[in-house]
């Protein structure tokens, strides 16, 4: 039995990387997928098609997500098109290296727009369609750097440490209408927004390596689907305000 028949999911940053694994695992599931996108107009149609020609039901949205007028619009229209919205999964991300003394007010503004800013946004425009359905489950992407903190990395770890606390309040206010919120933190999933630091940055690796051993420690985008379906579906409906881990253990140290 497929977990998310006739469910409708909205999934920011769909067009790649850990959104693109959510695309295809929530249509394999029978979710009616509409991903969200921004720059990657060409890498969003990819998706779209591939799934499309396998039985999914999915459309791609483009979307400034740091845009509050663009956010209902977005919303809007995917309530035209599917007849609601039962899942969201705030997803859109960017990872700036940030020193303390080399970091500028533009690049502290993308990174906390993006991952804090637009999660909180993209939510508010849901809560009122959620509860025409009854209830519905929103699922903010964190971090392991949301846990401890990374050097260079200020921004980006204030960001998903205040997504945790979002996920608290959201869970608290929401509950009463059914609406379960959490989030999932993943450790180091093979993205194109780390793909540098991958291959141009032997410390990087060392430093992971350091927790993980020796060996490569980056996780395939696919291995957190499964649990993004776990919070989304009926699976999880007692389940609110948590913080699900999928590390490989590197938050147990």
């Amino acid at each position: 039995m497929k977990k998310l028949k006739n469910k409708i999911a909205i999934i920011t940053g769909g067009s790649r990387g850990m959104g693109q694994a959510y695309c295809e695992r929530f249509c394999e599931e029978g979710a009616k997928v509409a991903l969200v996108f921004f720059n990657h107009a060409n890498a969003a149609s990819e998706v779209v098609e591939d799934i499309s020609k396998k039985g999914g039901e999915i459309k791609a949205f483009q979307c400034d997500v740091t845009k509050f007028d663009e956010i209902n619009k977005m919303v809007f229209a995917v309530v035209q098109e599917f007849g609601g919205v039962d899942i969201l999964i705030n997803n859109a991300g960017v990872y700036l290296m940030t020193p303390v003394e080399g970091t500028v007010e533009d690049d502290w503004n993308k990174q906390i727009d993006t991952t804090l800013k637009a999660p909180f946004f993209c939510s508010q425009a849901v809560v009122p369609h959620m509860k025409k359905r009854g209830g519905g489950k929103i699922i903010n992407i964190g971090s392991i750097f949301g846990e401890g903190g990374f050097p260079s990395s200020s921004a980006y770890c204030a960001s998903k440490g205040g997504i945790k606390q979002l996920t608290r309040t959201m869970c608290l206010e929401l509950r009463s209408f059914n609406i379960q919120v959490n989030t999932l933190s993943p450790g180091c999933v093979k993205t194109d927004l780390n793909e540098e630091y991958r291959s141009e940055s032997p410390e990087f690796l060392t430093s992971l390596q350091g927790r993980f051993g020796e060996g490569d420690p980056w996780l395939d985008a696919k291995e957190t689907a499964g649990t993004a379906v776990y919070l989304a579906c009926s699976d999880s409906d007692s389940v609110t305000g948590a913080n699900i881990m999928v590390d490989r253990g590197y938050s147990a140290y």
